[in-house]
């Protein structure tokens, strides 16, 4: 009987349970993120962006660089008391990067056709910035206890991934438009 029950649970286990099969990718998403440097990550995290533009796109992917950077800041500041002052340190420099990446979406919901070369090189650079200090806060940690090195890691790097293909989408956008003649 509890095999027979078993059973009719079977097919459920059958369903893929992932976050991106509730909201199936656009076809922006997926030419967007197609030679992004981490692709797969691009898709799962912009899945569920109502953008019809890549400049949308573009202010999604950075907020959601911002997100993941404020999550990794979130989990060192509850860090077991005293935490480690490379701990201390990485915490800052991913709150300076979750600061500046909503400064580079702010820079890009600014565009306007006179000044949109403008503010996609000042967004350019506030999430380049975010990224430096992503890469900074990697390296304080490196001389961490394995343990708290792997927890650690995990998820500043994926903040850095995420970061690194939202500066991969702005810098997309920054090549469609016309450069400055000097």
């Amino acid at each position: 009987m509890a095999a027979l029950s078993l059973l009719h649970l079977l097919p459920l286990f059958l369903i893929p349970i992932t976050s991106s099969a509730a909201f199936p990718p656009s076809s922006l998403v997926l030419s967007s993120c197609a030679h992004a440097r981490y692709p797969s990550l691009c898709i799962r995290t912009l899945s569920p962006s109502a953008a019809r533009t890549p400049t949308a796109l573009a202010v999604d992917a950075v907020s959601a660089a911002a997100t993941s950077a404020q999550n990794a800041h979130s989990f060192l500041r509850h860090f077991p008391s005293p935490p480690p002052p490379a701990v201390r340190d990485c915490a800052e420099q991913l709150s300076d990067s979750s600061d500046q990446l909503a400064r580079a979406a702010a820079e890009i919901r600014h565009l306007r056709q006179e000044n949109s070369r403008w503010h996609l090189d000042n967004a350019l650079t506030w999430a380049s910035a975010a990224l430096t200090d992503d890469d900074t806060c990697l390296d304080a940690i490196r001389r961490l206890p394995a343990s708290t090195h792997r927890s650690v890691s995990a998820h500043v790097s994926e903040a850095r991934r995420v970061t690194c293909n939202a500066l991969y989408l702005v810098s997309r956008l920054a090549d469609t438009l016309p450069h400055r003649r000097r």
